[in-house]
């Protein structure tokens, strides 16, 4: 395994643990900030997973031709934020401020890097 693909694994898991928290913590604070906190997180997390798949896929030694293969990917990503700007306008009871903290927890979970690198 490389340097950027352990890094990679490490933000995955480290998402991972930190939006299982927020979200336990916003469905404390109300099921209307946890659902809005986990729809936000869930699109965050997709997101971050598609683009770990189509660095896997631009890599030279195991990427394939054509940007056939890069489509699903893609596809996937923009399918997320359209279904959370379906939420954004039509859910009237969604909390912005748990969605801000859902749309944060891949940033939550980089930040331990930058401060291993220096």
């Amino acid at each position: 395994m490389s340097d950027a693909e352990s890094v990679v694994a490490r933000v995955k898991r480290r998402s991972f643990l930190v939006a299982g928290a927020a979200i336990a913590g916003a469905f404390l604070l109300g099921p209307r900030r946890g659902a809005s906190l986990t729809i936000c997180a869930a699109v965050v997390i997709s997101s971050f997973l598609a683009l770990e798949k189509i660095l896997e896929r631009l890599d030279p030694g195991r990427a394939k031709r054509g940007f056939r293969t890069l489509v699903p990917l893609l596809l996937v990503t923009v399918a997320s934020f359209a279904l959370l700007g379906v939420v954004l306008w039509r859910w009237k009871g969604f909390d912005p401020v748990a969605g801000a903290v859902g749309l944060s927890v891949v940033v939550l979970a980089i930040i331990p890097e930058l401060w291993a690198r220096r």
